[in-house]
């Protein structure tokens, strides 16, 4: 577990390890697919519209599923393994899997859990992660009462429900891996150790066979032998340039789906809109569609100067202000792309 600078092994496997980041380092989202895409291509347009969302260079990311619908924590994946090489493992050898992921999970309800750097607020429903947020320390009343309602619309919870934190236990094996992989074939693409040896012995045999032919082509047809060789080769170069072809405008049809911005493009648009005030950016948060940020400044801050210079910029819309402590939040709604002029 990052926090404490050490790995967990799963069990069963001496080889198998798991990496748990801290919790700071994962941005957490949940995606609704169209009905009509499954299997890979479902997982390829969720592939695209994670790397659109999440603001890294280099994306990593764990995934639940639930009908048409993906709870997604990501991460930066160059980051991630910077972290484990320098601790003596190499990134292939370690499964990176969140800290939700691999303690109890709810079946429904709302909890304050006790991460390894701080604490995470969590929203659950029919054994879904809906929400989660995380915070250094635990919130106080007024940030808890604004999350359970912010969340209200994945979970109908009861108002009398206190803030009391959990500590799930953790789990043997990561639950949504567990949850995707209940057949034998799954568990068992799971131990590397077991995947080695079987490719070892299938290719055994394999690369005998193709040897033997090999040579009795080369004994009996000598030169027509080779010739037919090119051909194939030939051929199926131009299968593997076809399939690709089809993929690129596969891929291509695919980023159709991406219904907003960047999120780079939002945050920079946001900044640049702030740059005549003279005040700082102090942490932001964007949900697909919605960008909420925190400004400081030593000066005194208006919100009626601020408003007016995002509500008249196309990409945004819906904007509010409200005061946290020292720090004056903005709260707004992102437009379409076919609506911002980017």
């Amino acid at each position: 577990m990052d926090a404490g600078d050490e790995l967990k092994a799963l069990p069963g496997s001496d080889r198998q390890l798991v990496w748990v980041p801290k919790r700071q380092a994962l941005k957490h989202t949940v995606f609704t697919m169209p009905e009509q895409l499954k299997g890979r291509k479902r997982n390829t347009a969720l592939d695209l519209k994670i790397r659109a969302w999440a603001p890294f260079e280099t994306v990593g990311y764990s995934v639940l599923w639930q009908n048409n619908q993906a709870s997604v924590f990501a991460w930066d994946q160059d980051a991630i393994e910077e972290r484990i090489r320098a601790h003596g493992y190499h990134p292939s050898r370690c499964e990176v899997v969140p800290e939700a992921f691999i303690r109890e999970p709810m079946d429904n309800g709302i909890r304050l859990m006790k991460v390894s750097d701080g604490v995470e607020g969590q929203v659950w429903q029919d054994n879904f992660l809906t929400v989660a947020r995380w915070w250094k320390s635990a919130p106080d009343g007024q940030e808890w009462t604004l999350f359970r309602r912010s969340a209200g619309f994945a979970f109908d919870g009861s108002e009398a429900e206190s803030n009391i934190s959990s500590d799930p236990k953790w789990l043997e094996i990561p639950w949504n891996t567990a949850f995707r992989s209940k057949n034998f074939l799954g568990q068992f693409l799971m131990n590397q150790a077991l995947v080695t040896a079987l490719v070892a012995i299938l290719l055994t045999p394999c690369m005998y066979f193709t040897g033997a032919w090999i040579t009795y082509g080369v004994l009996n047809r000598g030169l027509s032998a080779s010739i037919s060789e090119i051909e194939a080769s030939g051929k199926s170069v131009r299968t593997e340039r076809n399939r690709a072809i089809s993929a690129l405008e596969y891929a291509e049809s695919l980023s159709s789906l991406r219904r907003y911005p960047r999120q780079i493009e939002i945050i920079s648009r946001a900044h640049s809109l702030l740059v005549p005030f003279s005040i700082q950016v102090s942490g932001w948060d964007y949900d697909e569609g919605i960008l909420e940020f925190g400004l400081k400044s030593e000066s005194d801050m208006n919100a009626t100067l601020y408003i007016p210079t995002f509500e008249n910029d196309p990409m945004f819309s819906r904007v509010s202000a409200s005061t946290r402590g020292t720090r004056l939040v903005m709260r707004m709604n992102v437009s379409l792309m076919k609506d911002a002029e980017l």
